[in-house]
């Protein structure tokens, strides 16, 4: 697709984005999956060690987007773009080919800075795009962004598991990494950062998923009066605190689960699959509700996540966990929605990225340090892990109720 615009006859290309975007997350859904399966079936690596490789490219994340934004601004958006399509096929690679821990860990912190040249970029394009296209064509951009790398993350666990049950992880390792290369034409086709010439605006990230922000900024801004400015900002920070920190331990636990009871690892891809179109789901939804009843929706995804936590240590059965955890997914997306939309309107309203700064630091602790103590704790008891979402969500629940008490359903919550 090639737009032309209305202002001054520039043309772009959005396609290669949308391209970039399926590929990757294709292709690294089934590469993180393959690569911690293999580890803890194949390799037999610990819990423990595998906690810190999980964390490493989201920790180091915490300060990519700042590096990556001061690397930006010396070589360009476009050069930025291919540069990250280069060196992620080798990074990835080196992971395949050498797979003791140190290196691993070494690999994933550097995948993790990359990953700064990466998502931050796109997001600045859309966001030029939009200043330059008619108001259809940028809401289609922000759409087709969103399908591609939403289909492509879980289209990518399909494949993984048809590949894994074929074949095996190591095998689906080695395709996902060939697909990696992919990148790299792509991004050749990505226009000159000359063809369009903005002026450089202060652009908010989310790690997770960054177009659904930009969905909820292009609503923000215009509504004159962001009623979600009626919560404080803390109830969206321990919203995403608890987001993050439960969906690692879910994410976490389910294959020890399986390798507990003796099965192999193909079901991780379906799980986690099943878990994000859920999750896709609930932020779908919750878009649409009016102040008082995102309210509601955060309330009910932590009381459902409590319950589904307190459900593990009666029933063990793996297919029920299976389901369940699978489920768990459309709850997160209600407290994940809710969340971002505060924080968004709190940034559009007060014009500054200092909201969304401190969202990136929240969400990189969560999914960071997350997995390494769950690691530590699994060793011991895997049950221990769920008492923390349990004890978490109950203090959190009743300070979101303190913090929340002045918004009652009334005319002025719509919108």
């Amino acid at each position: 697709m090639q737009f032309k615009t209305n202002n001054n006859s520039l043309t772009y290309r959005s396609w290669p984005i949308f391209c970039l975007a399926f590929i990757r997350l294709f292709y690294v859904s089934i590469f993180e999956r393959a690569l911690y399966n293999y580890l803890y079936w194949n390799v037999g690596i610990s819990l423990d060690i595998l906690g810190f490789i999980s964390s490493a490219g989201s920790i180091a994340y915490i300060v990519a987007p700042i590096l990556g934004q001061f690397i930006t601004s010396k070589i360009g958006i476009r050069n930025a773009l291919i540069f990250t399509s280069i060196i992620t096929p080798i990074l990835t690679g080196l992971q395949v080919i050498y797979t003791e821990a140190w290196f691993l860990i070494l690999c994933r912190i550097s995948l993790g800075l990359v990953m700064g040249l990466y998502w931050p970029n796109c997001l600045n394009l859309l966001s030029r795009w939009q200043k330059i296209s008619p108001r259809e064509i940028a809401k289609r951009n922000f759409r087709n962004f969103n399908f591609s790398w939403n289909s492509g993350f879980i289209i990518g666990l399909a494949f993984g598991f048809v590949w894994t049950f074929l074949l095996n992880d190591y095998i689906s390792l080695i395709l996902s990494w060939g697909l990696s290369f992919l990148l790299i034409p792509i991004s050749f086709f990505i226009n000159k950062d000359s063809v369009i010439q903005i002026p450089k605006e202060e652009i908010q990230i989310h790690l997770e998923n960054p177009i659904i922000e930009e969905d909820f900024k292009m609503i923000a801004k215009r509504n004159s009066t962001p009623t979600m400015m009626s919560f404080p900002i803390v109830f969206s920070w321990i919203g995403i605190i608890f987001l993050s920190t439960s969906k690692s331990i879910l994410l976490f636990t389910y294959p020890v689960f399986v390798k507990l009871n003796s099965l192999d690892s193909q079901s991780t891809y379906l799980v986690q699959g099943g878990l994000q179109l859920a999750q896709l789901f609930g932020l779908t939804w919750v878009n649409g509700m009016n102040v008082y009843k995102r309210k509601i929706s955060s309330f009910i995804g932590v009381i459902v996540l409590i319950f589904i936590a307190v459900t593990i240590f009666f029933i063990g059965n793996i297919w029920y966990i299976a389901i369940i955890f699978s489920f768990s997914g459309l709850f997160l997306g209600l407290i994940h929605g809710t969340s971002m939309k505060i924080m968004l309107d709190y940034g559009a309203t007060r014009n500054t990225g200092r909201y969304s700064t401190i969202n990136e630091i929240v969400i990189g602790i969560g999914f960071g340090v997350t997995p390494i103590i769950a690691g530590f704790i699994a060793i011991v008891n895997l049950y221990i892990i769920f008492v923390y979402i349990v004890a978490t969500g109950i203090v959190f629940l009743i300070i979101l109720t303190y913090l929340s008490r002045n918004i009652k359903r009334s005319k002025r919550n719509s919108e």
